[in-house]
């Protein structure tokens, strides 16, 4: 029997279809794109959202302001800002830091802050609000003794800003 040979063509290159010419999108590619900045948009807008509340506390609740209180005002007292102290108390604790000058309270807060002895709000247990005052209590400790223990918050409420009044065994 004769052999037949096989004849074999040779390889062809097949390129992919092209969807537009150079520039132009495709409708496939075009709505990637939209669904990519659409998710990043929701993304860059949760993100802020977050921020804004973690920021403000979340919480515009009279007990939330009222721990955003107690929070501006420790921080105010650890940050040695003297000003804020004077906008965020009331009563005789507004009273003494409108007494005090900016040398002295440096020293004081300064000498406070070697020995450690500043408060630290490690939470706010619980809010009573009764009118335009409020009592709270917190849980507070030093730097100089990690002893946590209770201490209770006297805050008024004036123009519609609660303010620290007494924050008691809390002020340097």
């Amino acid at each position: 029997m004769a052999e037949r040979q096989r004849q074999v063509a040779p390889p062809q290159r097949i390129d992919a279809p092209q969807v537009g010419g150079p520039g132009e999108a495709g409708p496939k590619r075009s709505k990637r794109w939209l669904l990519a900045v659409g998710g990043a948009a929701v993304l860059v807008i949760a993100l802020i959202v977050t921020v804004v509340a973690l920021m403000t506390g979340g919480d515009n609740s009279p007990e939330g302001q009222v721990r955003t209180a107690i929070g501006e005002y420790t921080d105010a007292l650890r940050g040695g800002d003297l000003e804020a102290l004077r906008s965020s108390t009331c009563g005789q604790l507004h009273e003494f830091y409108q007494g005090i000058t900016a040398e002295e309270f440096n020293g004081v807060h300064q000498l406070s802050t070697e020995e450690g002895s500043l408060p630290i709000v490690a939470s706010v247990d619980a809010v009573r609000i009764t009118g335009d005052t409020a009592l709270a209590e917190a849980t507070v400790y030093t730097e100089s003794d990690a002893e946590r223990t209770a201490r209770t918050f006297d805050l008024e409420r004036t123009d519609g800003t609660w303010k620290v009044c007494d924050p008691t065994a809390a002020t340097p």
